[in-house]
């Protein structure tokens, strides 16, 4: 596939090979182009991907979004929720947060998007000339003093002059240029799911709000998709699973989602039988590695600095670290802007993570103090002068 493709257009100029189809990858080939640059964007999916989870769209997402002009696109396509709320086993509700308030309190410039439906936004976004090529990885690299060649698993090779690693938490480029994930990978202590299933019912039952079980080590969140569609009732419903678990991942991880949804409730039960077999399952991580660079070799997004679920600006950071990347490019040639890169983006995304850390026990708490603490913090969303504090503390970090 090649992006509005234009033959014999940007010969001359720099030329980047991105792995990674996602997120990062495609905002890195957006801001990339922008400042001149031939992309070539690889991804081992066949296809672009249809699952995933909903991505609350904020602070320095947004202003990430707006420079890469694809703002308008993203709020298009956005969900507008009105209310979270808190349920127990039972189907109780136990709190409850206006959702409407929480995005008045960061100027309305808040939504939520589902991540299939970002990248399908950013695909659309790439600049004439890029090229994007499922079902390919890349097998090997070799790095030279005016360019890095990469063989790809179509049996191609791939001169650039930068490769940037944006293929994920379990980069393959980052295992072939700096060693194995085992050495910068650390779990969180969770495994999470994520399933769209038809759900009519449901669906209209859920209407404009964001259910998420109030439990202890263990969560459920769910929400209609489209609730505000103009006039039609929605059918579909969007759902995720979180829980404390340190063991291996499973090998069906459909059937672990609907082993776990027996926990939640009148809702889990209700889902049970709905969720098939194209899921999200992984482990809820964060990545630190030692040095970004290596020579030609640059990595971005989660294969850098995954903040995890839990911290809720994955997203955000990697659509702002792509435009970090570019502009120090730009100034300083690709080895230089590398470098430029990782010593000015590194930490900020390390308090993220930071972040995230310190939020995992009360996103899913373990005590019944902790689970006191969350409604508290909930019913604090409903004080005037307090709430745009309990917004900021909770927003990403919803669904």
């Amino acid at each position: 596939m090649t992006a509005a493709s234009s033959p014999g257009t940007h010969e001359a100029a720099p030329h980047a090979l991105i792995s990674g189809g996602g997120i990062a990858g495609l905002a890195n080939a957006i801001a990339l182009g922008r400042i001149g640059w031939r992309c070539t964007v690889v991804e081992q999916a066949p296809a672009p991907r249809e699952g995933g989870y909903m991505i609350d769209v904020f602070g320095a997402g947004w202003k990430a979004a707006r420079e890469l002009c694809v703002l308008q696109q993203l709020r298009a396509v956005g969900h507008a929720f009105q209310e979270l709320r808190y349920i127990d086993a039972t189907g109780r509700t136990t709190a409850s947060i206006p959702l409407a308030r929480v995005s008045r309190s960061l100027d309305h410039e808040f939504t939520s998007v589902l991540r299939p439906d970002i990248e399908q936004v950013l695909l659309r976004g790439l600049p004439a000339g890029t090229e994007v090529r499922y079902g390919t990885t890349v097998t090997s690299i070799e790095q030279h003093d005016d360019a890095a060649v990469a063989e790809l698993s179509d049996g191609s090779e791939s001169r650039a002059d930068l490769i940037v690693a944006a293929d994920g938490l379990h980069s393959s480029v980052r295992r072939l240029a700096f060693g194995d994930e085992r050495q910068f990978v650390r779990s969180l202590g969770y495994q999470v799911g994520a399933f769209i299933c038809e759900a009519p019912e449901l669906a209209r039952k859920l209407g404009s709000s964001v259910h998420l079980t109030d439990l202890l080590d263990r969560q459920l969140g769910v929400f209609a998709l489209n609730p505000d569609t103009r006039g039609a009732h929605p059918d579909r419903v969007s759902g995720f699973v979180l829980r404390r678990d340190t063991e291996a991942l499973p090998d069906d991880p459909a059937a672990a989602i609907r082993d776990e949804l027996q926990h939640h409730g009148p809702i889990g039960e209700a889902l049970r039988g709905l969720v098939g077999s194209n899921v999200y399952f992984d482990t809820v991580a964060q990545a630190f590695v030692p040095r970004w660079q290596s020579a030609r070799v640059v990595l971005a997004g989660d294969a850098a600095h995954a903040v995890s679920l839990i911290a809720g600006q994955g997203a955000a950071m990697a659509m702002a670290g792509a435009l970090q990347l570019a502009d120090a490019v730009d100034r300083h040639g690709a080895v230089g802007g590398a470098a430029e890169y990782e010593r000015v983006w590194r930490p900020v995304v390390e308090g993220v993570q930071r972040s995230g850390r310190r939020g995992a026990s009360a996103f899913v708490p373990s005590t019944r103090v902790a689970q006191a603490a969350r409604r508290g913090v909930a019913r604090l969303a409903r004080v005037p002068g307090v709430s745009a504090l309990v917004a900021r503390s909770i927003a990403g970090r919803t669904h």
